[in-house]
């Protein structure tokens, strides 16, 4: 087939290959650098005789193409239907693909006046982003052409770059925050929610590896940019003209939470954040309720419209609010904990009184079947801030405490120390094996004070761990502890008690001579 004959062929299919350039047009935009790059390198093919036809089926309106890239690559292009096929690994439409339209649209056109107008688009794009600069569209414009620069420049194989590359990127697209102060809070918002919605199924496929906890370490500092943010933006008066603005992000916000996967919590974190800080309207509250108790949509077992009583809380629906908490489950404790802060920050101790007594008889299963050990320590001081800053009896702390197992032990004893049963706090601490300084830490020195022979046991079993260790320097702090106790007894006025056990551990440890020289040394007896 000679070059007349390939001028005679695009004659033919002129319509369709003016159609497929006008794909190629809307495909590729000549302010992205990829795109740019790709229609250079096909435009290079074309004009260094690399792309050829090798066949043409008229029956099937098909045409073959060789082109000679790093390897020889074979296309073909199905005219009427303006499809093609093509080996390479690259998104498609690729530079083979558009090189073998090129080629076709050369034949009777000038594909030099065509790639002058498609560059010229990005000046026609830059006026028009300056002429629309305050919309979503043109924010969204400037995020995705940073995005895919810095997702193509960092490709996301390693999640180190992956953060290096979205940390650097937000530098980036702050340069172009709005000159006017009104304008920089909700452009950040703005910012950090759509790159957050982009990055999302990037992130995804780390978080079962070994970069587990840097997952969650990167989220929960991102969540707390995004906090900072929302902060700032809702403590400034709100712009009529940013309405559209706000519109744009809540619907961004319901579509991330229910119609996202994966990471359940963080999603729902940014959807209540959303909420609480940009909505103050009661009727579109009330439309998010009414959808929300007619929503079924579970993810890993877990409702989407767990959010409810964040709901209930904040328009009052109170009815509705004790009887959600009466049907809590046990593996939502977290979430009500939430709802019960919410009621105490909006002053409402009332509510979260009767909350938090539907919340503890959940604690004990939640720490031990549902938290995992590094988070349990920091839920149980959230747990121990919350139930303080209401009203408990003394019985449902100390099941409280007791539920937190080792981790309640401070909190159990201050409590037990407030009601001054000290043999109560002495058994604790015995039980708990707790050390001679944890002890100190927990209030000893308050005990001391105030029933100082209710320490004699916790002392003697002390003194008991410290011989057992069957070495001098213990030993010597074995003598330490029966110093206490003998100012004890003296104080108590039991020296024959205090000489009686003295001499008892002196006639059961006789073979342990080092232990009998210290007790020598120490001066013990009264």
């Amino acid at each position: 087939m000679n070059l007349t004959s390939h001028q005679k062929l695009a004659s033919h299919y002129e319509k369709y290959i003016e159609q497929s350039m006008q794909t190629i047009e809307k495909k590729f935009h000549p302010s992205i650098l990829e795109d740019e790059e790709l229609i250079r390198r096909a435009a290079f093919f074309v004009r260094n005789g690399a792309v050829s036809v090798t066949n043409y089926h008229p029956q099937d309106h098909q045409v073959d193409f060789t082109v000679r890239d790093v390897s020889n690559i074979d296309i073909t292009y199905s005219i009427l239907t303006d499809s093609f096929t093509c080996p390479c690994p690259m998104h498609k439409p690729c530079r083979h693909i558009a090189s073998a339209v090129f080629y076709l649209y050369q034949q009777n056109s000038s594909l030099s006046t065509w790639i002058s107008n498609w560059r010229s688009n990005a000046d026609q794009a830059q006026l028009t982003l300056l002429r629309d600069e305050r919309s979503p569209r043109s924010w969204d414009f400037l995020i995705d052409n940073f995005f895919r620069k810095f997702i193509a420049n960092y490709p996301p194989s390693n999640f180190y770059l992956l953060e290096f590359a979205v940390n650097d990127l937000k530098i980036q697209i702050r340069k172009s925050r709005p000159f006017e102060r009104e304008w920089q809070p909700i452009f950040d918002v703005y910012v950090d929610l759509c790159v957050l919605i982009k990055l999302w199924p990037y992130i995804e496929p780390f978080a079962e590896t070994n970069m587990q906890s840097r997952v969650f370490y990167f989220l929960n500092e991102y969540m707390e940019e995004l906090d900072d943010s929302l902060s700032q933006l809702a403590s400034k008066p709100r712009l009529f003209s940013a309405d559209k603005f706000y519109e744009e992000i809540m619907n961004r916000v319901h579509t991330f939470y229910f119609d996202t996967e994966y990471f359940l919590h963080y999603r729902k974190h940014v959807y209540l954040a959303f909420w609480d800080s940009l909505v103050t309207n009661k009727a579109k509250r009330e439309k998010e309720v009414a959808y929300l108790e007619a929503l079924e949509k579970t993810e890993d077992g877990v409702p989407l419209n767990i959010v409810l009583p964040y709901f209930y809380l904040t328009l009052s629906m109170m009815d509705k609010l004790l009887k959600a908490a009466e049907h809590m489950e046990p593996n939502q404790l977290l979430e009500w904990v939430e709802v019960c802060e919410k009621a105490i920050q909006f002053n409402n101790k009332e509510m979260a009184n009767q909350l938090v007594r539907q919340i503890l008889p959940h604690v004990s299963y939640y720490l031990n079947e549902v938290m995992q050990n590094p988070g349990r320590v920091m839920l149980i001081r959230r747990l121990e801030l919350l139930f303080n800053s209401v009203q408990l009896e003394s019985d449902e702390l100390e099941n409280l405490y007791k539920s937190f197992g080792t981790y309640g032990i401070q909190s159990y004893s201050s409590l037990l120390l407030k009601e001054k049963r000290y043999r109560d706090w002495m058994a604790l601490h015995q039980s708990a094996n707790s050390s001679l300084e944890y002890a100190e830490a927990c209030g000893l020195a308050v005990v001391k004070e105030d029933a100082p022979e209710v320490l004699l046991p916790l002392y003697h079993h002390y003194a008991m761990r410290f011989i057992n260790e069957k070495n001098r320097y213990s030993y010597k702090q074995a003598v330490r502890i029966w110093k206490k106790m003998k100012a004890i007894a003296k104080k108590s006025n039991e020296a024959d008690y205090w000489n009686a056990y003295l001499e008892n551990i002196r006639d059961k440890y006789r073979r342990l001579r080092a232990l009998q020289q210290e007790i020598e040394k120490g001066n013990l007896p009264l």
